[in-house]
């Protein structure tokens, strides 16, 4: 795909803009992508079933057909394990050849899944508020429930441990174990959830409220930065340097640690999820459309 498809990328916005590195377009309309941070490979799904891994110049590595609907991905940090939560109920876990390894069904729809970074744990949420980790060998680790139904997991790096967030009105950090490390009880609606891989600040796409941050260690709010635009994604990379966001009026932007402004710009189509690289030298963005594009930014 030739570069004019991001021409936006130099006609809209101010500051430092990013910088298109490569695009690539999935055969159907996007569901989910993932980024492995070491690997700097992205895993990606359409709702035809398709599965793709594309190297760090988006050429693609790897493709299945499946014939379920994949509804959303998680991939490990080393780049040899993924999940998928496959139609409604049921989850699987995949090797770095897309293959399954082997499916589960589970009672009621799962909503969301994690791995953890090295592929031996997969964690999946339910409509119903129960979560369940299991280990790359289809072992039950724990069963957990929380107050709400856990729409947003991410593995922490440094710990053996999750951070957790409801579409309204709770988030938590908790062992794998399944016992609460803490939990906090939020007043507004999550679009988004990400942490850096310390787990020392989480920062929440707060719709109206803008991006919320919180002390990963304590559950404690930090404060809001407040942004032109509905927030809706939201992004960081291993260790705080700087955030990327996406609000509903197609303003992509990217701030420093102390929510400063550092650059917008107004993609010309929807964007379904964004991923900040471990370093923050690069971005990952998928389109509802189909098409993955990364950019490089001025780190």
């Amino acid at each position: 795909m030739s570069d004019n498809v991001a021409e936006w990328l130099t006609t809209t916005g101010r500051g430092d803009r990013p910088t298109l590195r490569w695009s690539f377009s999935v055969d159907a309309p996007l569901t989910d992508i993932r980024l492995s941070r070491e690997t700097g490979e992205v895993v990606a799904a359409d709702v035809s079933g398709g599965l793709y891994l594309l190297n760090r110049r988006g050429q693609i590595q790897a493709l299945t057909r499946t014939r379920h609907t994949v509804k959303r991905l998680a991939w490990s940090d080393t780049g040899g394990v993924g999940a998928a939560i496959l139609d409604d109920r049921k989850i699987g876990l995949f090797n770095r050849n897309l293959q399954f390894q082997w499916t589960r069904e589970l009672p009621d729809e799962i909503i969301s899944v994690a791995v953890d970074p090295y592929g031996t744990h997969v964690a999946a949420g339910q409509a119903d508020g129960v979560n369940v980790v299991y280990t790359q060998e289809n072992k039950k680790c724990s069963r957990f429930e929380t107050e709400r139904p856990v729409r947003h997991i991410q593995f922490l790096t440094n710990d053996t441990e999750l951070v957790v967030a409801s579409e309204y009105g709770f988030i938590g950090r908790y062992s794998i174990s399944g016992i609460p490390v803490w939990t906090t009880k939020l007043w507004s609606t999550v679009g988004d959830l990400t942490a850096t891989g310390d787990g020392r600040s989480i920062f929440l796409a707060g719709f109206g409220l803008g991006i919320q941050a919180f002390d990963g260690q304590t559950g404690n709010a930090r404060g809001t930065f407040v942004c032109d635009g509905t927030v809706g994604l939201v992004s960081s990379g291993f260790t705080k340097r700087g955030i990327v966001a996406y609000t509903l009026e197609r303003t992509l932007f990217g701030v420093d640690d102390s929510g400063t402004p550092l650059w917008n710009v107004n993609p010309d189509e929807d964007i379904q999820k964004i991923i900040l690289s471990p370093l923050g030298d690069f971005i990952i963005c998928g389109f509802n459309s189909g098409r993955i594009m990364r950019f490089d930014t001025m780190q």
